[in-house]
């Protein structure tokens, strides 16, 4: 495996993992599994505690001894981790004054290990892996054993919580140091769905880089099979609140607010928000700024001059952001705003130098994985054309400090973000009222609450988040 999964727990939240659960005491008989379980970091604290508990409740190092090979249980797929593990373990003895156990220590696949044993608990910290950092034979694999995984590009980690789950006793808990993006992305709806049953607390780490090396926001989950209220708790370990939330909430998404928090009116109700077009090769359509010269019948590039007809304005967060011009070749037209596609020879007789300046990009043209009717000269994707020609809104799908919307003409051809347009039924808000509410505070909270947190302090969100926005 990836040796990039070997990101080890730091001690606090090792401590907060087994707090999570309760094991705290009187755990002589009660079997625990760290299923990827490294150099042994988070055994040596099970091991440590198993100890001290039974020394309150009057066992023998004899009994001790035992219940250590009986009750405790780690799985490590690295053969150099696993030898560490039992080195560390072993540590953990010599410390107490107690012989030599027969651990219950395996150098296996956890996925791919086959027991009977049900748990009381399981903690763990398991690999980050995303779908395209694995090989191909366990990708098919964990698609053909994991029913959270059967669909889409899963993580690898959403088999590991999968498993963990079927291995838990009747009365068992886990908890799990897990990336905060679980909650949200599409591949891992399965997952969730697969959770709701058990989900009983989350303590959201989402300010706190826990490890050095890795910009993952991470959070820990507590699933326990015998949840005794319908109520996810949830605290923001940053923020220092927690509130209580139905598990009827929980969507799609799973967005952690106060129900008295969420407004009234679904914003996808009276405004339509889409990806922007896709021209899978923007280089070829797009004229950047410094890069054309505008004369009086079109815009000279290189040795060719694009007639003016066939060009467009076009915007991206990034170039309003900077105040930079760019245009872009739009090789179709309107009638009464419905997208309107050339006839077979008809673009190349009316735009000849607009045919020669895109020829000069036709082998990687002709690569796109396009739409199955798109010709040669046209954009790879059309289906966010039909909507556009209208005035609208322009964000971006990465918000790091403040939400930003720009006013955008009818004219425009937007290649980066999403925009935003009134629905023909919405007579109650303008595309002014859409602006405020993009750039309220409330939003703003609800962006970084719902969206999937990537590098820094950013998050990525979708037209889908956006269009879920109650107000």
């Amino acid at each position: 495996m990836n040796k990039k999964c070997q990101v080890f727990t730091p001690e606090n939240y090792v401590i907060e993992l087994l707090d999570s659960v309760g094991y705290t005491h009187n755990l002589y008989g009660k079997k625990i599994l760290e299923n990827s379980c490294g150099d042994g970091n988070i055994l040596v604290a099970v091991v440590q505690r198993y100890i001290d508990d039974c020394k309150e409740n009057g066992l023998s190092r004899t009994r001790i001894k035992n219940g250590l090979a009986k009750d405790i249980y780690g799985i490590e797929i690295d053969e150099e981790q696993y030898k560490k593990c039992i080195d560390n373990l072993d540590k953990v003895l010599k410390r107490n004054d107690i012989d030599k156990v027969d651990w219950k220590v395996i150098n296996a696949d956890y996925l791919k290990w086959n027991t009977t044993i049900k748990f009381q608990y399981i903690v763990g910290n398991p690999p980050y892996i995303t779908y395209s950092e694995l090989k191909e034979e366990e990708q098919l694999f964990v698609k053909s054993n994991f029913s959270t995984c059967v669909k889409g590009k899963f993580d690898y980690c959403y088999a590991f919580i999968e498993k963990s789950i079927n291995s838990l006793a009747d009365n068992g808990k886990m908890s799990y140091l897990i990336p905060s993006s679980i909650y949200k992305t599409v591949f891992g709806h399965n997952l969730r769905i697969f959770m709701s049953p058990y989900i009983a607390q989350i303590k959201d780490y989402k300010q706190v880089k826990i490890f050095d090396k890795a910009l993952v926001k991470s959070s820990i989950m507590v699933l326990d099979k015998q949840r005794q209220q319908e109520l996810l708790h949830y605290q923001d370990m940053s923020m220092e609140n927690a509130i209580d939330i139905p598990i009827t909430q929980l969507d799609e998404k799973w967005f952690f607010a106060d129900e008295n928090e969420v407004g009234q009116h679904r914003f996808g109700d009276y405004f339509k928000v889409s990806h922007v077009v896709a021209t899978l090769l923007n280089k070829a359509y797009v004229l950047s700024d410094g890069a054309y010269t505008e004369v009086d019948n079109g815009y000279v590039c290189g040795n060719h001059t694009i007639e003016r007809e066939v060009v467009r304005n076009t915007e991206t967060p990034r170039t309003l952001r900077y105040i930079k011009h760019e245009k872009i070749i739009f090789p179709y037209t309107y009638d009464e705003n419905e997208l309107v596609h050339y006839d077979d020879g008809e673009f190349e007789r009316l735009f000849p130098g607009a045919t020669a300046y895109l020829n000069e990009f036709r082998d990687d043209l002709d690569k796109r994985q396009s739409d199955n009717n798109a010709k040669w000269y046209e954009y790879g994707r059309s289906q966010a054309l039909s909507g556009l020609n209208r005035q609208k809104l322009l964000i971006s799908t990465v918000v790091t400090n403040d939400v930003d919307v720009y006013e955008l003409e009818q004219e425009c051809i937007p290649y980066s973000g999403m925009y935003i347009v009134q629905k023909e039924d919405n007579n109650e808000y303008t595309l002014t009222d859409a602006m405020r509410i993009l750039r309220s505070d409330e939003f703003k909270e609800y962006v970084f609450k719902i969206g999937i947190p990537i590098s820094g302090k950013s998050v990525r969100i979708t037209s889908k988040d956006v269009e879920n926005y109650m107000f």
